[in-house]
């Protein structure tokens, strides 16, 4: 864990239908929970959910701050978010792209939309970075 950094991480799901649709009301339930949870979560520090319901491709992004690899890792593949994330695919679409990035940050400050939508796009475009990578391909916090 580094006082100094935090892990950032954005995931972008694109959903079956509208995201106001019937059809999406699970989740929606389901997801509360899980805010509630991630919330309660040892290393939690920041959660923004985003949601654009365009009639042609209705899409959420969620971001997240976490103090640590281990705290995001612990949270996402453990408990009630994993067996969430067996369900997705009853209300969203098979990733186009790689569906999420992580990055690290300095501790106290806030990823925002455009920041996590250009790190999916480095990610995309140039695979596994220190600026925009995966669980798969981890890179430590940077050395001040």
């Amino acid at each position: 864990m580094s006082d100094q950094y935090h892990l950032a991480q954005a995931n972008i799901l694109y959903a079956v239908d509208s995201l106001k649709s019937e059809t999406l009301a699970g989740f929606h339930e389901l997801a509360l929970e899980i805010d509630a949870l991630a919330r309660k979560a040892p290393g939690f520090v920041f959660r923004l959910e985003s949601l654009f319901d365009l009639p042609e491709d209705p899409y959420m992004l969620n971001i997240s701050v976490w103090e640590s690899m281990e705290s995001l890792r612990d949270f996402t593949y453990r408990g009630d978010h994993a067996e969430s994330l067996r369900m997705r695919r009853t209300w969203f679409k098979p990733p186009r792209s790689a569906p999420s990035v992580l990055w690290w940050l300095p501790a106290g400050t806030l990823p925002d939309v455009n920041e996590s939508m250009a790190r999916l796009e480095m990610l995309n475009a140039k695979g596994p970075t220190p600026e925009a990578f995966t669980f798969r391909r981890m890179f430590q916090p940077p050395v001040s």
